[in-house]
């Protein structure tokens, strides 16, 4: 079946309830459907600490419990249901696996378990050291070549693939530059997790130079070199910002209890610090904060608006009552990761969508196409694989 149906039936749902996922409470305070939907507001404020992490790890649970409110979210989450693996594999990749962190390892595996006996020749793109590669040309004896931008990694890579007497061959480029799609042709292309304008660029260059298969793990949407989303089909019209594209990657089920605790104090100090901005009529600081380094955030907080504001360019005045602002700032993170909730629930429709979108590009240059989970979120949120192979080939 085609992807159009459902990327429409998704884009509709978007359209429909865009101001609740546009908004973001940490910048708007007071999103407009904290009016129309009353008691939606009063639910999700009731919530305590622990209620409110599990609804924002888990989707299912979260959509769950946002049905009571919203009844066509039942609706929604079928357009959301994909062919997922039973279970996750145990890593077991023996040679294979040096230097390769347990979770990436069983990443790998899953990936390739769903991708199965690859077509061709494989290219790796984006490859980092090669591990992906490493382990489909070792399992099913196929030249791989790597293409990889950072020399070192290269280097690293070749020198694995070199001890196992591997036919893996790395190669130093860019993957944005022109001729690097060149080397897609009559091969079958992998990518674990490539980020935004990277995995773009695939696709384009598969269909372009005739790639004979696609299996895609996309990640972080947002990093695009254009303001907003450019879409592969005019199907796709819902208008996307970066900021809204970073909403589909916001998941971190992976995230442990001592991220989580940081996460929060950065966020409580921040949303202080836009306080005492607001105080001092500085309201530029609504339009976004530059990244923290993680050591202002083991300061007083005093000294830590004092930092943030010579770096902004602002006047300091000593004389504050720092003791509220940090008050403030903790009190309106309890607020913001509850009204936020309802913004989570809708980021793996909003991932979904793009997916399709892409999914739907190929399938009009007559690849055979299917979208699955390769694995469970636990493992990595950012499960979806993108599967393509040519009509000829099958």
């Amino acid at each position: 079946m085609s992807s159009a149906p459902r990327l429409l039936a998704l884009g509709a749902v978007l359209r429909q309830y865009e101001d609740y996922w546009r908004p973001a409470p940490f910048w708007q305070r007071h999103p407009a459907w904290c009016d129309s939907t009353p008691d939606l507001v009063a639910a999700v404020m009731t919530l305590n600490d622990a209620e409110t992490e599990i609804l924002a790890a888990d989707n299912a649970r979260l959509w769950r419990w946002l049905a009571r409110y919203m009844p066509d979210w039942a609706h929604f989450a079928e357009l959301c249901a994909l062919p997922a693996p039973r279970h996750d594999p145990i890593p077991d990749l023996g040679r294979r696996s040096w230097h390769i962190p347990g979770r990436k390892q069983a990443q790998i595996q899953a990936f390739a378990d769903v991708l199965g006996e690859p077509v061709a020749a494989i290219v790796e793109w984006c490859s980092g050291k090669g591990h992906l590669g490493r382990h489909l040309g070792s399992q099913w004896q196929l030249p791989v070549l790597s293409l990889e931008l950072d020399a070192a990694l290269c280097a690293a890579g070749q020198d694995f693939a070199d001890h196992m007497a591997l036919d893996q061959t790395f190669l130093q480029a860019d993957a944005l530059a022109t001729g690097s799609a060149a080397h897609l042709a009559q091969r079958h292309a992998v990518a674990l997790h490539a980020c935004g304008d990277l995995h773009r660029a695939l696709l384009v260059g598969a269909k372009a130079h005739g790639a004979l298969a696609i299996d895609l793990a996309p990640c972080c949407y947002y990093r695009i070199n254009t303001p907003r989303y450019q879409p592969f089909n005019p199907e796709a019209d819902v208008p996307l910002s970066q900021s809204d594209l970073h909403l589909a990657v916001t998941e971190t089920t992976t995230a442990g209890g001592r991220e989580r605790r940081q996460r929060d104090v950065a966020m409580a100090r921040k949303l202080g610090y836009l306080a005492w901005c607001h105080d001092h009529g500085d309201a530029s600081r609504q339009a976004g904060l530059k990244p923290v380094p993680a050591a202002w955030n083991r300061r007083p907080f005093a000294d830590y608006v004092q930092a943030m504001a010579a770096r902004d360019g602002l006047g300091w005045d000593a004389r504050a009552d720092w003791r509220a602002y940090a008050e403030t700032g903790r009190a309106r993170q309890k607020e913001v990761m509850r009204l936020s909730l309802i913004r989570l629930a809708f980021r793996r429709p909003l991932e979904i969508w793009l997916a399709l979108d892409q999914a739907l590009y190929l399938e009009r240059a007559d690849y055979a196409v299917t979208l699955r989970e390769f694995c469970a979120p636990g493992l990595t949120p950012r499960n979806l694989l993108l599967s393509a192979r040519r009509q000829a080939t099958i």
